[in-house]
């Protein structure tokens, strides 16, 4: 456990505070004020001109500025204005949201961080949150996209837009290789300032609600359909607990985050298409059953966060030794063989030794799970027992050396009830029905 009240060779900073929004054509810039590092710019093309309203726009605003933030990590957060539903949501983000960045950082946690700024006053208004047109499926690579785009086409009847927000062309590069087709790409430019920073704070920060208002926006621009994330219910698990404290490297995955920014969304521009994790009632374990009957994807998809950086690496799908590689084919493989993980990986990760630790904490073996976007502990010791039957991968050097710590703290009846637990979806919550249908028809193969 980290001290919160170790010395550290750094201090936040005074204050941090929202400049001005401009939008012209296609491109918008969002201005913030830092007392220790002045002003700074960010920029973010959507591709298509036209309206979109302040308030909108202001929530982009907040989103966009935990990347700046994080540079001092400001005691004292001064907000524009925001409706009511977005100043719950603001508060959410940099506070539960940056939780990894505080913790990792050796910085007291919870911040503490105090919020000033004027709150909307909004009359209700009606939203429509039908399900019609083109939608557009936010991709990052990996398994979870595909499945989410295969529930879409299933449900609507046409191939969906993939879309991604990148920060490099070389990392649209990556996306354009790892798609079945190409995806839309939203540009967003730092500011140089912040990249050339010697003495900021910095580390991880909640990208995914940036990505789900910058999508939202891309998509109403173009008149598309609902905005569909692939965000499971196991992005819900805590990375780990700090005084009693929950911290979650996935928080702005998670489904309290979904239903806060699908309220400040809705609140503001009920005109917006709505935003839906189409994966939320479901499991890693089950999406990568239903991933694994897909196939087609096999040689291109990719998890591995190294390949996403600013540099980006189109040259390697899999780095083999990271948090990521492992998670995904410890949840993978009870549904694979092994020319189909030689496939899907370019090897045997099951046996690769620098993988084994990663595997560990995933299995709950350790004193955390690692600050990533991984399953449940659940799960992932449910995969190990499926691995464990597996006539292809039951000598692997994952199994040997770790389902017998497992077999200590849990029987193998409490494996198979938590591989069932895992394996059956929850009830669909505000996923629309007809995605809520095509998920439960999606096609999945059995572990051997």
């Amino acid at each position: 456990m980290l001290d919160q009240h170790a010395a550290t060779p750094r201090t936040r900073g005074d204050s941090f505070a929202f400049g001005a929004v401009t939008h012209e054509g296609t491109k918008a810039h969002f201005a913030f004020e830092c007392s220790r590092y002045g002003s700074f710019v960010e920029t973010v093309d959507f591709g298509a001109p036209g309206e979109v309203s302040s308030e909108l726009l202001t929530l982009l605003h907040v989103a966009l500025g935990v990347s700046t933030y994080k540079a001092a990590a400001a005691h004292h957060i001064t907000w524009p204005t925001l409706s009511p539903a977005g100043r719950v949501m603001a508060e959410a983000l940099y506070t539960d949201g940056l939780a990894e960045f505080f913790v990792r950082s050796d910085l007291p946690y919870p911040p503490k961080t105090t919020f000033a700024g004027d709150v909307l006053a909004l009359a209700p208004s009606d939203r429509d949150l039908s399900v019609g047109g083109t939608p557009l499926v936010a991709f990052g690579g990996g398994k979870d996209s595909y499945v989410a785009g295969a529930i879409a086409e299933r449900a609507l009847g046409t191939k969906p837009t993939y879309a991604s927000v990148i920060l490099s062309d070389a990392v649209g590069d990556v996306l354009t290789k790892t798609a079945p087709y190409p995806p839309l790409l939203i540009k967003r430019a730092l500011d140089p300032k912040l990249l050339a920073l010697k003495d900021g704070f910095s580390g991880h920060v909640p990208i995914t609600a940036i990505n789900i208002l910058v999508l939202t926006i891309a998509g109403m621009l173009r008149g598309s359909g609902p905005i569909l994330f692939a965000n499971e219910r196991s992005a819900d698990e805590p990375t780990m607990v700090v005084y009693g404290v929950p911290a979650n490297h996935q928080y702005s995955k998670s489904s309290e985050f979904e239903g806060l920014v699908r309220a400040a969304v809705a609140e503001v521009a009920p005109e917006a298409p709505p935003t839906y994790s189409v994966l939320r009632p479901f499991s890693e374990l089950w999406i990568a059953q239903r991933f694994s009957a897909l196939k087609e994807p096999f040689g291109r998809f990719t998890s591995c966060n190294r390949n996403f950086r600013l540099a980006g690496d189109a040259a390697s799908r899999w780095c083999g030794a990271c948090a990521k590689c492992a998670f995904t084919s410890l949840i993978l493989s009870p549904f694979l063989t092994k020319n189909e993980a030689v496939q899907a990986f370019g090897g045997i990760f099951l046996d690769r030794e620098p993988l084994q630790e990663f595997y560990r904490e995933l299995c709950g073996l350790s004193d955390q799970k690692p600050w990533d976007c991984v399953g449940t502990i659940d799960e992932c010791r449910a995969a190990l027992y499926l691995l464990h039957q597996h006539a292809d991968w039951k000598d692997t050097e994952v199994v040997h050396r770790l389902y017998p710590e497992v077999l200590a703290v849990a029987s193998e009846e409490q494996l198979r009830q938590k591989i069932e637990s895992a394996l059956a979806p929850t009830a669909r919550g505000a996923l629309p029905e007809n995605l809520y249908q095509a998920a439960l028809e999606l096609p999945c193969v059995s572990s051997s």
